[in-house]
């Protein structure tokens, strides 16, 4: 393609700026990552912008020259053990390091060969490539426009029913009972490593050598607070198909009650899974257990194989029939019921009738998963503060609290502290307890990294339920639209972490200016300018001075310097 965007892997149509993606034809990529339009595999591949890094690794967005297609490129880059000089593609290990760097290499190598052996499956990531250029090396993936799993979610209203949990996640079980068999674990599912197709297919990514799944082993480890077994907390930990299970387990939960379980670390003093009442009553029995049992605190307590969560995850066709059976005879009774008090005789017998079927039915449900279900206590089923309509106060003072034994309580007031201080208040009560909501939240009025909305309101009064009460805190990402600062005249690295703290992606052009000094910004580059209100996570550009144009470029004293790059010597 003659006018390949690096950004997106598209034609650009010979426009300076991408007009699929945004991206300017003038961004710089500087070192540890290669330089934009790198070529790898004897030409085959070019290497476009970075698109995440991690502790062993570095993927950019690529293309396929042979396949004219866009494509996803690992390159191996172990954090501390390896140099690049700018403008270098080629990677350089002291002598001390290159026996550590060649043992994690291979183990880089061998997850790439290990996925892309697998072949065609619709729910993992295809590897296409696995090969050494540049003295490191590099895993070729299939690239695809796809949704976030966590974003899924929140597309769907926070969380998932059941029914369109199961079919979405059951083709990814079958998939991972072949990894299974085959020897091969992830140690790292979660909803970051999930992705939705547009054609609604789930798929796995994110594998990654066992080095950096774990604390205490050669590279910075990679955790995710939530899905992360315990064991992967423990230098010790023996990690296992049970470990994938953990945070398969937690995964789901996630999509079932739109919030993560707490963090393993917390989890070993409290190894309860908070669930609301009004979702627990949505779930299938059987789900709810299965959940249990797959996110055990103690590992050898877990279920320890995918193909016995499978069958643990469906319903056994005699407690099927008993729940059908249920839902014909049982009608949950509503404080309208109650209001017709008359009501024939003939009606009458029938509901008794109904509810003394029922009560045998419940009995043999009842005992049936009771014998089954050793886990009482795991899951913390709330009821929830839920809102008293006859609350016995009306107009209470700001500082006003109802004694510790009355049935009532007043939410307490997060809005405005950070995570740290609603925390540490929280912690020093046993009337209440907080949660944090996985997902953020712009706001205009309360700045970023504080609470901005709490579930039950600031103040409320609320009944305190049999379990307490909880009160979930969702974050501030700040305002949705930042106003671009002042940068004129700014050194680069200066203007850069200013644009970075309010939220914005920054990228670099480089010009000769007669006025500006060489490394400060000249201006914003393109249509944006000092004052504009983007968007948070817009990319914005900024133009740096190389200082005066040099009079006679051709002599042979002249040596060109990037004064926004650090020196090589």
């Amino acid at each position: 393609m003659a006018d390949l965007c690096y950004g997106c892997m598209k034609d650009t149509h010979g426009e300076h700026e991408c007009p699929h993606c945004g991206f300017s034809q003038d961004t710089v990529q500087t070192s540890p990552f290669l330089p934009l339009g790198t070529k790898l595999e004897n030409g085959r591949y070019t290497v476009g912008k970075v698109l995440d890094n991690r502790s062993d690794s570095a993927r950019y967005i690529g293309y396929d020259n042979k396949k004219e297609m866009a494509v996803s490129i690992r390159e191996f880059l172990p954090k501390d053990l390896f140099s690049r000089s700018e403008n270098s593609s080629v990677v350089t290990v002291e002598k001390a390091n290159i026996k550590k760097f060649s043992e994690l290499k291979q183990q880089f190598i061998d997850v790439g060969n290990q996925i892309r052996e697998i072949g065609s499956d619709d729910n993992i990531v295809a590897v296409q490539a696995v090969f050494q250029d540049n003295n490191t090396a590099y895993i070729v993936s299939d690239y695809h426009e796809v949704i976030p799993f966590g974003e899924y979610v929140q597309r769907s209203g926070g969380k998932l029913e059941w029914e369109v949990a199961r079919p979405l996640v059951k083709p990814l079980l079958e998939s991972l009972i072949n990894l299974t068999e085959k020897g091969i674990n992830h140690f790292a599912i979660c909803p970051a490593n999930l992705v939705v197709t547009p054609d609604g297919k789930i798929k796995l990514t994110g594998f990654a050598p066992a080095s950096i799944r774990q604390v205490g082993k050669e590279l910075p480890p990679q955790l995710f607070s939530g899905c992360s077994a315990p064991e992967q907390y423990e230098e010790d930990g023996v990690l296992d198909t049970s470990t994938d299970i953990y945070g398969f387990c937690a995964t789901l939960f996630f999509a079932l009650t739109g919030k993560l379980p707490a963090d393993a670390a917390k989890r070993l003093d409290d190894g309860r899974l908070l669930m609301s009442a009004s979702v627990a009553k949505k779930l299938p029995p059987f789900v709810i257990t299965t959940l249990a049992k797959g996110l055990q605190v103690n590992k050898n307590d877990r279920i320890a194989a995918f193909s016995s969560l499978a069958e643990q995850l469906s319903a056994t066709p005699t407690v099927q029939a008993m729940q059908n059976e249920i839902s014909k005879t049982i009608e949950v009774e509503t404080p309208n019921t109650q209001a017709n008090s008359k009501r024939r005789l003939s009606n009458f017998k029938m509901g008794v009738i109904s509810m003394l079927v029922a009560l045998v039915i419940f009995g043999g449900l009842g005992y049936l998963w009771y014998s089954n279900y050793p886990l009482d206590g795991m899951f913390n089923v709330n009821d929830q503060a839920t809102e008293n309509p006859s609350s016995p106060s009306e107009n209470l003072s700001d500082d006003f609290t109802y004694p510790a034994d009355s049935e009532y309580f007043r939410v307490p007031d997060f809005i405005g502290k950070t995570w740290d201080q609603a925390k540490e208040i929280a912690d020093n009560s046993t009337e209440y307890a907080i949660y944090k909501n996985v997902e953020t939240e712009f706001s205009d009025t309360v700045p970023q990294g504080q609470i901005c909305k709490q579930t039950p309101d600031a103040k409320k009064t609320v009944m305190r339920g049999n379990d307490g009460v909880s009160v979930t805190c969702t974050i501030s990402k700040g305002a949705q639209y930042r106003t671009l600062p002042k940068v004129q005249n700014i050194n680069k690295d200066t203007a850069t972490s200013t644009l970075v703290k309010e939220g914005f992606v920054v990228n670099s052009t480089l010009s000769y200016n007669d006025t500006v000094p060489a490394g400060s910004v000249i201006s914003y580059s393109g249509n944006t300018k000092e004052g504009d209100k983007l968007e948070y996570g817009s990319t914005v550009t900024i133009n740096v001075s190389l200082g005066k144009k040099p009079e006679s470029p051709t002599d042979k004293s002249f040596y060109y310097s990037d004064p926004t790059r650090p020196s090589q010597t």
